[in-house]
């Protein structure tokens, strides 16, 4: 793999992972608010994914590693399942999305690593 798309690839994975892991804390804490402020969490917590799941996207047309795509994927499941206000479902599918992007940085860590730039 090209140096720059690993460099790209890494970058991608941890600013991804930063924005899933925040998004999960949110979704586990709306269950905990007062009924009548849920719509609005599950509404706020669904454009947040919608953004986030556009970074995945970028990062997967940017440097064509799989696994981001799935994470796309995941994140469109997690988006259906807060509109379903399934805020569990959701955060699991959050956690599968923090995988894959885990899975990215691992190996473009492995590549910067081996030709010395880590």
């Amino acid at each position: 793999m090209d140096l720059k798309v690993t460099l790209t690839s890494y970058t991608e994975a941890e600013h991804l992972k930063n924005s899933l892991i925040t998004i999960s804390q949110l979704l586990v804490a709306v269950p905990s608010y007062p009924e009548n402020e849920r719509p609005g969490a599950a509404r706020m917590l669904t454009h947040l994914l919608g953004a986030v799941r556009g970074d995945a996207q970028r990062a997967y047309t940017a440097t064509g590693e799989v696994p981001f795509q799935r994470a796309v994927e995941s994140l469109s499941e997690a988006i259906s399942l807060t509109e379903s206000r399934d805020f569990v479902q959701a955060s699991d599918r959050v956690g599968r999305a923090v995988s894959q992007a885990t899975t990215v940085a691992q190996g473009a860590w492995g590549q910067l690593s081996s030709n010395g730039l880590v």
